[in-house]
């Protein structure tokens, strides 16, 4: 016990003896660290009021098909063609102008999922699969093992130097991939299939809707019986055809239960996907950088980042100057 709080309050003094060293190397170059802070500061704001402002605008979309995977290669592609200036293909994608293309900066999607709704996709997932596969993966795993796109619910970000173009870009960009054909053929085949399974549960609803009517024939030429010797045999049958007509009658209300499924099921599949959110009719200026899943000003960015650069180069320097002490042992 003595050498492990011995080592562990070598380790607190090793880092006491950095602190301190790092208090006295900024107060040594104070003045230098300061100027390169305010140059990253200043650069930083001319470059914010000189510069074309970006516009960013974002859709949150519905997927009602499994299209994270083609969006996110799609985006990737349109990105590498911002990269080359190939404007062509951009106005031919979006069917706007070359001019407008141009004027593209970028498109990004991640998905708007905080823990918890990832939690209860886990669980649903848990739920869907066999019980020894579910017991064998935890959450760590399952997150591992999928990616932000598989999310039904994606945010998509198109900036431009142009503030209204993203809202037109927009639509477009969904209609690209709702044209796919492989999605196209899997939406039919759901439809068609929604279809048959509407029309079999309607067949069945009205032949026992037909049933229900020759039930109640039946009961009201029984109550009109009145003979005495026979009452005990009409009131065993009365019994079990208002039996009947009660099993008729749940048979029903789950079928209609079903119906109504089908009916919320041909609606989510007539969209491959959709966008759920409005979409703003100008963007948004862009005056920030995301760093590490945080925004951060451009002057302070800049600012922070020249401090961080100065502070280096003068930590190589005065290293450099300390090996020099060494040079002639080597």
């Amino acid at each position: 016990f003595d050498r492990l709080f011995s080592f562990i309050g070598s380790i607190f003094n090793k880092l006491f003896l950095v602190f301190v060293w790092c208090v006295f190397f900024i107060k040594r170059y104070f003045i230098i660290l300061a100027a390169a802070t305010l140059i990253g500061f200043a650069y930083g704001f001319v470059k914010l009021k000189l510069s074309e402002p970006v516009y960013s605008t974002n859709a949150v979309i519905k997927q009602n098909y499994n299209t994270g995977e083609s969006i996110y290669t799609s985006l990737n592609y349109y990105n590498d063609l911002i990269a080359d200036r190939d404007t062509i293909s951009l106005s031919q994608s979006f069917n706007v102008t070359p001019n407008e293309a141009s004027q593209l900066i970028s498109f990004s999607m991640e998905s708007v999922l905080n823990e918890n709704s990832k939690l209860k996709v886990f669980d649903r997932f848990k739920k869907e699969v066999d019980t020894t596969i579910s017991k064998e993966v935890d959450f760590e795993t399952f997150l591992k093992n999928s990616s932000d796109y598989d999310y039904e619910f994606q945010r998509i970000t198109v900036k431009s130097t142009n503030k209204s173009l993203p809202r037109k870009i927009l639509p477009n960009l969904i209609e690209n991939i709702s044209s796919i054909d492989f999605f196209k053929n899997e939406q039919k085949k759901d439809l068609e299939e929604l279809n048959f399974r509407e029309e079999i549960i309607r067949e069945s609803l009205k032949e026992s809707d037909s049933l229900q009517k020759i039930y109640e024939a039946v009961l009201q030429k029984d109550e009109a019986i009145l003979d005495a010797q026979t009452s005990f045999t009409i009131n065993n049958a009365q019994e079990e055809n208002k039996t009947k007509e009660f099993e008729l009658f749940r048979n029903d209300i789950e079928l209609r239960r079903e119906l109504v499924s089908i009916l919320r099921q041909k609606e989510d599949k007539r969209n491959i996907v959709e966008i759920i959110s409005s979409i703003q009719d100008e963007g948004i200026v862009e005056n920030s950088i995301r760093v590490f899943d945080k925004n951060i000003n451009h002057k302070y960015f800049y600012a922070l980042s020249a401090f961080l650069l100065t502070f280096l180069i003068l930590s190589f320097i005065t290293f450099l100057k300390f090996l020099e002490k060494y040079k002639d042992q080597v």
